[in-house]
């Protein structure tokens, strides 16, 4: 566990730690050339056939252009991809909460607060002074600026009196700004300690997994050398293994610099014979991981079937009146439901062929980016490829996700986007993606809960990763959008791991789970929020400042409450429908468009705030 401080943080010279990544990039080239040398001097050379021909000989050739061989491989792998790359990133993930705090620490210092307590959960407090100035009725002028009070001249002038009985006013807002501040002091050092941890668990790893040295010559020589072509094989697959568990310490971006370093034939074995270790991995290419998810989805619904096959089996044996017999039908029941989900999900995503569908509306095809079973089910599926978009929409939906939906409206909603950003910007390329990649609470009670955010954070973080580090050229305008929980998803992973993406948009949300938002790691210029004057989350502020307040500091657009009350016995009606209309059609079932709120998303996404109402 990281134990770095803000005031290290602040000092730290990530030019330095940048520098140390480069050095060993041009250690890598130094040595390549050796490697070079070995091939040009030695094998083409002085043993080369024309001047040394036996078994022998060969043996010695082939033992060298082997050693030259996994040498380089170990410099690009360990030297240029690991210690580089991990160096690289922490650098960038060090500066970039440095320069947070080189803002906060003098706002802090010049409202006279103090940073107390561990560095794991630092307290922004009011100093001595600043506690004996309001005690003294002498705050100091910023204060009562905020409070709209004049500062006092004398003890018992008229200011004074006011101020005084104002008192609980001037404790009350200083505590609050101070609360502000360790908000964003706690999500600044969060990531920074997230960033040591990543960066310390990838050298530890690379320091306990040392490579394998080729085999040595010898008797056994020749049965050395088939085990070792083995192991090469055999150590691609370990390290694809660890990477899909989580064990392998590598970042999206190293994993990607990891899967480009492999051959064609290496690639195309994973996905076609290990497809659960290329599926599910954030920084493995988008039509690689479609490819892997879709034959990891074949076999899932074939497995389900066999299942259901054996328990029904084992029903038909099963008197009524045994105990068993219920268990092995609600089993069944459970079985059936997801072999329906997934089927639903397959059928939206593919042809009759078992070719890849497209949308019809907009000509993109459907990528599978990863599914689940568990919990309420999960599901990430793109409408356009991310790797080659010009703008990425990543929605995030909120209480009642799950798989079902992922086949259904929540399906719905993804195309609604992805139909509106191909006409905001018709020359672009949008790719957007229903990001279910956790497990959303089921109902109104369980969304109180910030738990399902916070076990969520990690895994959306790394998607954000993962789409920096796959993107064909420059990397594309990213949003996240969130919509009721979803926001608070959205909001914690933020400020709690830190995401890597342009915007973040906030639709209909009870709180984001921090007040300000200077909290959240991303250019408060780049935050957005709405909710429309029905929606009934407005009442229900449960996870911090609602992000359409002008104190919590973003931006705000409009959306339009587009669905009515049956009728005056069912007023609650609209505020509940509504919480929902931000992308309605204007179909059968809600004959009125939700065109303002649409037009703005789509505005955002394609990167035309100008034009956002």
């Amino acid at each position: 566990m990281s134990e770095m401080t803000w005031q290290q943080l602040r000092d730290l010279d990530c030019g330095a730690v940048r520098t140390l990544g480069d050095s060993w990039k041009t250690h890598v080239d130094a040595m390549l050339d050796q490697t070079e040398r070995l091939r040009s001097d030695v094998i083409d050379g002085h043993l080369s056939v024309e001047h040394y021909e036996s078994n022998t000989a060969t043996q010695v050739r082939e033992q060298i252009a082997m050693t030259a061989d996994r040498f380089e491989d170990d410099l690009s792998d360990y030297a240029s991809t690991r210690i580089a790359t991990t160096l690289h990133e922490a650098a960038d993930a060090f500066e970039a909460e440095q320069d947070e705090l080189k803002e906060l620490v003098p706002l802090i210092e010049q409202h006279d607060f103090d940073i107390e307590g561990p560095q794991s959960e630092y307290d922004v407090n009011l100093s001595g002074g600043l506690h004996q100035a309001i005690l003294t009725l002498d705050p100091p002028q910023w204060l009562c600026d905020m409070c709209g009070v004049k500062k006092p001249d004398g003890f018992w002038d008229w200011d004074t009196v006011k101020v005084l009985f104002n008192g609980v006013d001037l404790y009350g807002t200083a505590i609050g700004l101070a609360g502000q501040y360790q908000d964003w002091l706690r999500a600044v050092m969060s990531r920074a300690h997230d960033a040591d941890d990543d960066a310390a668990a990838a050298l530890k790893e690379m320091r306990e997994n040392p490579s394998e040295l080729p085999p040595q010559l010898g008797a056994t020589y020749d049965d050395l050398i088939g085990d070792y072509k083995d192991a090469v094989s055999q150590e691609v697959a370990d390290e694809a293994r660890a990477i899909a568990e989580g064990t392998s310490g590598m970042s999206p971006e190293q994993v990607n610099q990891w899967w480009e370093g492999l051959s064609d034939a290496e690639r195309d074995a994973l996905v076609a014979e290990h497809p659960e270790w290329v599926g599910p991995v954030d920084g493995i290419p988008t039509e690689s991981r479609d490819t892997a998810n879709r034959t990891l989805l074949d076999d899932r619904i074939d497995g389900l079937d066999t299942q259901i096959a054996a328990k029904e089996a084992e029903l038909a044996q099963t008197p009524p009146t045994d105990p068993q017999y219920s268990i092995l039908e609600a089993e069944i029941h459970d079985l059936q439901t997801d072999r329906d989900e997934l089927s639903d999900l397959q059928g939206e995503i593919t042809n009759e062929d078992g070719s890849p569908k497209s949308y019809s509306e907009t000509g993109q095809q459907y990528y599978l980016l990863g599914f689940d079973t568990e919990g309420s089910g999960q599901a990430i599926v793109s409408v356009g490829n991310p790797d080659t978009a010009d703008n990425v929409n990543a929605y995030v939906p909120g209480t009642g996700g799950d798989l079902a939906g992922a086949s259904g409206g929540l399906l719905d909603r993804t195309r609604t986007m992805a139909f509106d950003a191909q006409n905001a910007a018709p020359g672009e390329e949008t790719a957007t993606v229903l990001w279910m990649g956790y497990d959303a609470p089921d109902d109104l009670i369980e969304a109180t809960d910030s738990k399902w955010a916070e076990e969520g954070s990690a895994d959306l973080e790394s998607f954000t990763q993962g789409i920096r580090a796959t993107a064909e050229g420059d990397p594309s305008n990213l949003t996240l959008t969130g919509h009721s929980y979803g926001t608070t998803m959205v909001g914690t992973a933020a400020a709690t791991e830190g995401v890597d993406a342009d915007n973040l948009m906030f639709v209909a949300s009870p709180g984001v789970g921090v007040d300000t938002a200077s909290a959240l790691g991303v250019n408060e210029d780049n935050v957005w929020a709405s909710t429309n004057e029905s929606d009934m989350i407005q009442y229900a502020p449960v996870h911090g400042n609602a992000p359409v307040n002008e104190d919590f500091g973003g931006n705000t657009f409009t959306s339009d409450a587009t669905r009515e009350s049956g009728s005056w016995w069912q007023f609650w009606d609209g505020p509940v429908e509504n919480h929902s209309s931000y992308w309605d059609t204007g179909n059968e079932e809600h004959p009125v468009a939700n065109t303002t709120s649409r037009t703005n998303q789509s505005y955002i996404v394609t990167g035309q705030e100008d034009l956002v109402r």
